[in-house]
């Protein structure tokens, strides 16, 4: 799928080779034709060209239907951007377009909203912002070029004006976005010897600099045209950029010989190719994970010994536990705010740390298999040292957690969200990207179009053949992920201390070694999630057919005249597209002897065993303010080398007696476990010590990047249609109608694939790409689409026309209907099954209101468009199938007595017994439910109680659960577990190794969405030197029918199954404590989950009806300019623009029990806004002709001129009405360009 693409050096080589050429034959007096030699040609039914407008008004358009169409008799919501307006504007993308345009919304560093959504976590996507859009509230428009669908972002440089289709439109595309479509008319030869060089600088060191070189080859008959931009964008966050290089060619060929007897001959041709280098500005600051520790904890400092003890009773213990050991009370110790370190954070994967002066490497958290080689008192191992209980690094959750872990009202629910950081004197994010130089963004990409056009009978009947090819890659590479975390180091030692200091009254393992960098910032990374790339071809073969009749030949015949003019359009074409993506960890660990180490020689490649790096940034903040700390960013591209790796090894190397009594200091004298024996004793053991751990870096080969592949995918659509226009002008042309029919069939084919699906024996189970291909056979499907419109120009009826003939303006009134879909069958549902493909149908009405003079036109345009079965972005699909998985393989654990720390129920000698409680098998509290207890508890009859008085085993408790548990299991439709990739071991029989879960390929969560309202569209030239452009719009767009009928079904399994008492909901995720996660809790809290599938769920059914994210109802653009044609300022021109938006909807005030999710609804009629913006741009130029073929023009263009400061946008709120993320306002900016035109 890889295409020759020119690299930016050629690209400037080919810009400055023509250069010269451009400004030696611009000096050359081009050759007037007098009337006698010019020959006038009609143009194409198949183009339109700049000509064809006037200041920021065009006639005429393709949008409507693929013909060209004036404007005024085009039923549905279209508009155009013209050349001047970009040049007045300084627009030159999407991102400095769309914020003026109509209904429309655009993200990144200089856009008008986010675009994120609206969850608990907010990740922005740096790879391409200015294609973060959305039209009317619903959805992001498609992009096309030339009406061919492009994954290219358009740049004005070789752009001649910009359609924007509002709503769906099957003419144009049966497929496509229910949204509508932006659409780059590009540039095209034409029969003159002419050029322009703009060169243009702008604020932070931005430079912009194109050439636009047309030349006559053969007169009349051969043109081509030569376009070159370099673009190197500067930001104020540094050291952010975006470098964009493109080249472009252009051919047209109108051969004499076949341009005669009213037939007419074009051949046209296109060529660009470029490259798009970046470091993207964030436009979301950091989630707050710091602030708290100054506000809430008093700068408590920990070690990891003390942060997760439930066991010793010890005051000032167990941060991380809600629950004593003990008794099962209130830990009164707990800390919500505590979770593991860094984000994301594997708890048993290698900890990488930068502190500035170069990287450790450590085993932080002593658990599991690391203490697996512990011994008993009778010298057999026994899977766990006493003196070393659980444990773990820890540091600060974002706000969402902490109110689940709190219990605040409605976090049952999922309303909370994360806090971001607003005080820039913590990190200043105003002015500095918190990455540094660690991140880059790529998009290469080239393209050819080929047309031929035929036209016979004097333009009444044409033909035009068209091909078009593309080639897009874009790629990520970033050490961050796309939610960065700026968190705090509270852990005052490193885990190699001792018990000891607790039999003198001191603190356990506070003789640990002094962590240098407690109380430093820094953020993490698991390099997982932000290493991606995707590579797609398109081709497109269309031809596109036409006859024109018109039955009006002049005569005075009413009939005739009613007749009036008819044309019909036919259409047959074939477009394919062929995607190629994958995701990629930076780093990852393969060695046998790691694995080994941890005890898992059969262990697959997966994210616990992900290497993590820690940067720690600027110095320790510990007994000083936050504010004012101004934390650096990433200093340097920090790259993770292979070394010495510390950690705990687990072997007996003593020659006492395991047997003899030693006193354990992590326990309180007189506590049970203080008295114990000498295997209990962490200093007879190996130890602390190091190896040698080989680290995998992606970016060192190709084959190291397909090693650490985590997903990849292949995918190919082949859509042929065939469509029938017919537009009929009746009664003078003063009644248009329009109808289409469109047929498309959507071919679909694709495969993924994950470590998971593949051996873990072999390689650890990282991917091959030996059968990466796409399966035979394809998905095929066929829908009919249909479009109708008319409009009725009441002034030029017959019998109204000398009604109206006095008045100062002419008034049409119009009405549309189209729909259209997106191929898209490889979506499924939670079982696997197809879900109905996305659709689109939009209803407009309107009026449109002309000057006779024609200097003034305004559209009122009330539309309303659906988009049925799109995608949700409302549910995290991973912690569904992550939830299953830990209920099956604890599942297994408890019920085929699976001894520590495996999931292999396939002999004996890996499972206990369901009677042990004292720990003759190992440990018994990781198979066997240990209840508190109370007397009520050792009555049952089963019960069994520990020799310690503290427990309570009771198989027939246990059973229950399980019985509970296999219950809700197989009620669950079978086509989930396939479709999900969970094995069940026939009927929930006997385990043969642990459980694991993939995302179906293609899972969606659908619901549909509705946007209605209003636009306006005001426009006027009062005087020649003076354009204006006004435009409106107002919005509400909804969602509803969140999850189709499958997942409903799910969802409502799993409600009531937790509400059985003794059921799934006391499923233990982990261990046989009381203390630990249940699978209840994780439903709604997803505390060991990668989400909280209940809360989101219920958080779904919640936005039923409500507004899509940052819905402003809202939005007016004005842009103005004057020209100074005579006098002492002839050649100035002055102008500028407004864009107001209403206040922005973020949220709502939930209603009902607090602590009951199932009640809680959203009080619609009371949203949560955040302020109305209002921002000016404006400009001044000047123009001058510096000899008879040069003319200059400068122009200063300053954006956000009376805003533009440090400032916050809110996009979200917590459900107490508080603001809880923001976006980057848009900074005050400015540039100056200088053109020459020759």
């Amino acid at each position: 799928m890889k295409s020759k693409l020119y690299t930016p050096r050629q690209v400037a080589a080919f810009a400055i080779l023509f250069s010269p050429l451009a400004l030696t034959q611009g000096q050359v007096a081009n050759p007037s034709l007098s009337d006698d030699d010019e020959d006038i040609f009609e143009l194409s039914p198949f183009e339109v060209t700049a000509s064809e407008t006037q200041g920021y008004n065009a006639a005429t358009t393709l949008a409507g239907n693929r013909l060209k169409t004036d404007l005024r008799d085009v039923g549905s919501a279209i508009s155009v951007v013209t050349k001047e307006f970009l040049n007045d504007v300084g627009a030159t993308d999407n991102s400095s377009l769309l914020q003026y345009t109509t209904g429309t919304e655009v993200g990144g560093a200089k856009g008008n909203f986010g675009g994120v959504g609206d969850a608990a976590s907010l990740n922005e996507d740096t790879v391409s912002p200015n294609q973060n859009t959305r039209v009317r509230g619903l959805a992001a428009a498609d992009n096309t070029r030339d009406f061919f669908s492009s994954d290219i972002p358009w740049e004005s440089y070789n752009v001649e004006r910009v359609d924007l289709q509002r709503g769906a439109n099957s003419i144009l595309f049966g497929q496509g976005s229910p949204a509508g479509i932006i659409n780059a008319g590009l540039k095209s030869a034409y029969f003159d010897n002419t050029g322009q060089a703009e060169i243009r600088f702008g604020s932070y060191g931005s430079m912009r600099t194109a050439l636009d070189l047309n030349r006559e080859i053969l007169e009349g008959e051969l043109a081509i045209r030569m376009n070159a931009l370099y673009k190197d964008d500067k930001y104020k966050q540094d050291p952010a950029f975006s470098e964009d290089t493109r080249i472009y060619t252009a051919l047209r060929y109108e051969p004499k010989a076949l341009n005669k007897n009213g037939a007419f001959t074009t051949i046209k041709a296109n060529f660009e190719s470029g490259s798009i280098d970046s470091n993207n500005p964030r436009y979301l600051p950091p989630t707050d994970a710091i602030t708290p520790w100054f506000t809430e904890l008093n700068q408590a400092t920990y070690n990891q010994f003390q942060a997760f003890d439930h066991l010793s009773g010890r005051p000032g213990h167990g941060q991380f536990r809600v629950n004593l050991a003990s008794d099962g009370s209130a830990n009164p110790a707990y800390e919500p705010y505590a979770g593991t370190f860094g984000f994301p954070s594997p708890r048993t994967g290698p900890s990488v740390f930068f502190d500035g002066s170069g990287q450790s490497m450590y085993v932080t958290d002593i658990v599991g298999t690391f203490v697996s080689g512990g011994i008993g008192p009778d010298g057999a191992v026994d899977g766990g040292i006493e003196a070393m209980p659980d444990n773990g690094w820890i540091s600060l959750h974002g706000t969402s957690q902490w109110a689940i872990n709190s219990g605040a009202p409605y976090s049952t629910a999922g309303l909370w969200k994360n806090n971001h950081l607003t005080d820039a004197s913590v990190f200043d994010f105003y002015n500095n990207l918190i990455d540094g130089d660690s991140k880059r963004e790529s998009q290469d990409f080239s393209v050819t179009n080929i047309s031929l056009s035929q036209t016979f009978l004097e333009n009444r009947l044409g033909i035009s053949l068209d091909y078009n090819s593309e080639s897009y890659e874009n790629g990520q590479k970033a050490l961050l992920p796309g939610e960065v975390r700026l968190q705090i180091d509270p852990m005052a030692v490193y885990g190699d201390g001792s018990p000891d200091p607790g039999l003198t009254g001191g603190e356990p393992y506070s003789d640990g070694t002094p962590n240098p960098n407690v109380g430093r910032p820094f953020v993490s990374s698991n390099n997982a999630w932000s290493n991606r790339s995707r590579d797609t071809d398109r081709s497109t073969v269309r031809a596109t057919a036409f006859y024109k009749h018109d039955f009006d030949d002049g005569e005075d015949n009413m009939l005739k005249r009613f007749l009036g003019t008819h044309v019909f359009t036919g259409l047959l074409g074939k477009d394919t597209a062929e995607t190629d993506a994958r995701q990629w960890q930076r780093y990852g660990v393969f060695e046998d002897s790691f694995y080994e180490l941890q005890g898992r020689p059969n262990e697959r490649f997966n994210s616990s065993l992900t290497p993590i790096q820690t940067i720690y940034l600027g110095d320790s903040l510990l007994g000083r303010s936050l504010q004012g700390a101004y934390i650096p960013s990433v200093s340097d591209n920090i790259t993770m080398t292979g070394g010495a790796i510390n950690y705990f090894d687990s072997t007996w190397n003593s020659s006492v007696n395991p047997a003899d009594p030693w006193q354990n200091g992590f326990y309180l004298p007189g506590a049970d476990g203080y008295e114990s024996t000498q295997s209990e004793n962490p200093a007879n053991y190996v130890g602390w010590t190091t190896t040698n751990l080989n680290i995998v870096d992606a970016e060192a080969s190709a084959a190291n990047r397909d090693r650490l592949t985590t997903g990849a995918s292949l995918s190919k659509s082949v859509n042929k249609y065939e469509a029938m226009v017919w537009q009929g002008k009746w009664l003078d042309g003063s009644i248009v109608s329009t109808v289409g029919v469109r047929k498309d069939t959507a071919e679909s084919a694709g495969m993924s694939m994950s470590p998971n699906d593949f051996d873990p024996n072999v390689d650890h189970g990282s991917v091959s790409f030996d059968n990466y291909v796409l399966p035979v056979g394809y998905t095929s499907l066929e829908q009919t689409s249909r479009s109708y419109s008319v409009m009725a120009h009441l002034g030029d009826m017959p019998f109204l026309k000398d009604l109206t003939s006095e008045l100062p303006f002419a008034v049409s009134l119009y009405f549309n209907q189209s729909e259209n879909f997106q191929p898209d069958s490889s979506r499924v549902d939670l079982y696997g099954e197809s879900h109905p493909l996305p659709s689109g149908k939009t209803y407009e009405k309107g009026m449109l209101v002309e000057s006779r003079d024609g200097r003034y036109s305004m559209r009122i345009n009330h539309y309303k468009t659906s988009n049925t079965s799109a995608n949700s972005m409302q549910i995290n699909a991973a912690a569904i199938g992550n939830w299953m998985q830990l209920n099956q393989n604890f599942a297994n654990v408890f019920e085929y007595n699976i001894l520590p720390w495996g999931y292999d129920a396939s002999s004996a000698d890996l499972t206990g017994n369901d009677t042990d409680v004292f720990g003759d098998d190992g440990l018994p509290m990781r198979y066997n439910y240990h209840r508190f207890y109370t007397d009520a508890l050792a009555a049952e009859p089963g019960a069994i109680v520990s020799e310690d008085g503290n427990w309570v085993v009771n198989p027939n408790f246990e059973h229950s659960v399980l019985d509970a548990v296999r219950a809700f299991q197989s009620s669950v439709d079978p086509r989930f577990y396939e479709a999900w990739g969970i094995n069940t071991f026939g009927n929930f029989g006997p385990s043969t190794g642990e459980v694991t879960y993939s995302v179906p390929n293609g899972f969606t969560i659908t619901e549909d969405n509705v946007s209605e309202g209003w636009e306006v569209e005001f426009s006027g030239e009062p005087v020649d030197n003076w354009r204006f452009t006004l435009n409106a719009s107002k919005t509400d767009a909804r969602r509803n029918n969140v999850g189709n009928a499958n997942i409903r079904e799910f969802m409502a399994l799993v409600s009531e199954a937790l509400t059985v008492e003794n059921g799934l909901g006391r499923m233990h995720h982990y261990w046989g404590t009381e203390d630990v996660v249940t699978a209840g809790k994780n439903w709604f809290d997803g505390e060991g989950l990668v989400g909280a599938p209940g809360s989101e769920w219920r958080l779904a059914q919640l936005v039923e009806n409500a507004t899509v994210p940052e819905l402003r109802e809202w939005r007016v653009n004005a842009i103005t300019n004057y020209d100074f044609s005579d006098g002492r300022l002839k050649g100035l021109n002055i102008g500028g623009g407004m864009r107001y938006q209403s206040s922005v909807i973020i949220g709502y005030p939930p209603m009902g029990d607090p602590n009951d999710p199932t009640t809680v609804e959203y009080d619609l009629g009371n949203p949560v806004e955040g302020p109305s913006e209002t921002n000016f741009d404006l400009w001044v130029g000047y123009r001058k002709k510096l000899s008879d073929n040069i003319d200059w023009r400068v122009q200063l263009n300053v954006y956000n001129a009376f805003s533009g400061g440090d400032e916050l946008i809110p996009i979200t709120a917590q459900p107490t009405g508080d603001f809880a993320a923001y976006r980057i306002a848009p900074d005050r900016t400015w540039s100056i360009s200088n053109t020459f035109e020759f």
